[in-house]
C-alpha cells in the first residue's frame, strides 16, 4: 500500500519549523550561547518550507497527472533526507547539511518529472511555474552545496539563498496558487481534468510549456531578475520582479475582490496572497530592510499560505468535512499569531536596543500559531 505523502511530510514539515525557530527564544532566554541565523534560514527553507512542499506534490501531482504515487520506500529515504540535512544544518556543518539537500531535491524532481512524462492528462496550465520553481530550488540548492563545500566563490552565495526562497518557493506559490486560489476562494470550482492533445492524449512536454506561454514567460522573467539582482547587483530587477509577481497574482488569484466563499481558510488565503504582493514591493522599494521585509513574505505570504493548503489538503484528501473549514479556530489561531509574529520580526531593525527581543517575541508567537494549528491537523493525519 502506498499511503498519501502528505501524511508523511506534514508533521515532519511542522516539527522542522518549530526547530528552525526556537533558536532566537532559547537564545535570548540564555538556553544556548550562541546562534546561528544561516542554521536558522536553512532549516525553515530546506526542511519547514521544502516538507510541506514535497508532501503538497507527491499527493497533487499523481493525481493531476493521473499517475500513482511515489512507494513506501521512496517516501521515507526522502523524508530522511530532509531530516537529515535538516540536523546538519543546525549542527553547523553545512557542507553535509546542503550537499544532502542537493540529493534530496534531486530525488524529488525525479519524482515530479516522472509523473510529469507518464501522464495520462495534462496538469494545469500555471503548473509551468512549478517546473520552473523545482530548477531555481535546484540551482539554489547546488550553489549553497557548492559555497559550504568552498567549491564555489562565495559572493554567490546570496544568489544561492534567493534562488530557493523567492524563486523556488514564491514560484511554487504562484504556480499552485494560481490554479487552486481562485477556487479555494469561491470563483471557480475545481474542474475534473480530461486528457488532451491530439487523439485524446495529453500533449508533448514541448506542447505543455507552450499551451500558455504566459506563464513560462513570468517565470523566467522572475529567474532572471534574481540572476540580475543577486548575482550582478542589478537592484532595479526587483521592481521588475515585483511586477511580474503582482500581474500573475492579480490575473489569477483576483485579490482585488473579496473571497465568494467567506470561511477562514479563504480569507487566509486572500491575506496570504496580498502579504505576497506588499512582500515584494517592500523589498523592491526599501533595499535597505531587504532582509527584514523578506521576512512578510517568509511570515506573512509562505507561512500563512501553507496553514491554509495543507488544511485543505489534509481535510479533502483524509475524507473529513470541508465544513471544518468555515469557523476553524485553529486555523484562525494560526493566521492571528503569524500575523503579529510578522508585525514584531519586522519592527526589529527599527528597534536596536531590544532586536534579539522582537526575534525571540516572533519566534515565540509563530511558534505558539503553528503548535496550535499542527495539533488540529496531526489529529486528523491520524
Amino acid at each position: 500500500m502506498k499511503p498519501d505523502p502528505y501524511r508523511l511530510f506534514f508533521p515532519i514539515g511542522i516539527a522542522l519549523g518549530l526547530a528552525g525557530v526556537s533558536i532566537w527564544p532559547l537564545y535570548v532566554l540564555h538556553v544556548v550561547g550562541t546562534y546561528s541565523g544561516r542554521a536558522h534560514a536553512l532549516v525553515q527553507t530546506d526542511g519547514f518550507l521544502y516538507a510541506f512542499i514535497a508532501g503538497f506534490l507527491l499527493t497533487a501531482v499523481p493525481r493531476f497527472t493521473g499517475t500513482d504515487a511515489p512507494g513506501r520506500c521512496v517516501q521515507y529515504v526522502l523524508a530522511t533526507a530532509v531530516v537529515a540535512a535538516c540536523v546538519a544544518s543546525d549542527l553547523q556543518a553545512f557542507a553535509l547539511g546542503t550537499a544532502i539537500f542537493l540529493g534530496a531535491h534531486l530525488l524529488l524532481m525525479g519524482l515530479v518529472a516522472a509523473r510529469f512524462v507518464q501522464r495520462q492528462q495534462n496538469p494545469p496550465p500555471t503548473f509551468a511555474l512549478i517546473g520552473l520553481g523545482l530548477v531555481a530550488g535546484l540551482a539554489g540548492a547546488a550553489l549553497n552545496a557548492g559555497v559550504a563545500s568552498e567549491l564555489v566563490d562565495p559572493r554567490w552565495d546570496l544568489l544561492g539563498k534567493r534562488l530557493m526562497t523567492e524563486g523556488m518557493v514564491l514560484l511554487l506559490v504562484l504556480g499552485v496558487g494560481g490554479f487552486l486560489g481562485p477556487r479555494l476562494l469561491g470563483f471557480a470550482a475545481l474542474p475534473q481534468f480530461a486528457a488532451s492533445g491530439p487523439g485524446g492524449r495529453p500533449s508533448s512536454a514541448i506542447g505543455e510549456l507552450t499551451r500558455d506561454w504566459r506563464w513560462t514567460a513570468a517565470g523566467l522573467a522572475i529567474l532572471a531578475s534574481l540572476v540580475a539582482d543577486y548575482g550582478y547587483g542589478v537592484t532595479w530587477a526587483a521592481l521588475v520582479r515585483a511586477a511580474v509577481v503582482t500581474a500573475v497574482i492579480l490575473f489569477t488569484v483576483r485579490v482585488w475582490q473579496k473571497p465568494a466563499v467567506r470561511t477562514t481558510l479563504s480569507w487566509c488565503v486572500w491575506t496570504a496572497n496580498w502579504l505576497v504582493v506588499a512582500a515584494v514591493w517592500l523589498v523592491a522599494l526599501a533595499p535597505k530592510y531587504r532582509v527584514d521585509f523578506l521576512h512578510v513574505l517568509f511570515i506573512g505570504g509562505f507561512s500563512l499560505m501553507i496553514l491554509a493548503v495543507a488544511t485543505r489538503v489534509t481535510l479533502s484528501h483524509g475524507g473529513h468535512d470541508l465544513h471544518q473549514e468555515q469557523r476553524s479556530w485553529p486555523l484562525r489561531l494560526g493566521l492571528t499569531f503569524g500575523l503579529v509574529a510578522m508585525i514584531a520580526r519586522i519592527g526589529a531593525p527599527f528597534a536596536a536596543a531590544t532586536y534579539f527581543e522582537h526575534l525571540a517575541f516572533a519566534g515565540v508567537l509563530w511558534i505558539a500559531g503553528i503548535l496550535l494549528w499542527g495539533v488540529y491537523i496531526l489529529k486528523r493525519l491520524a
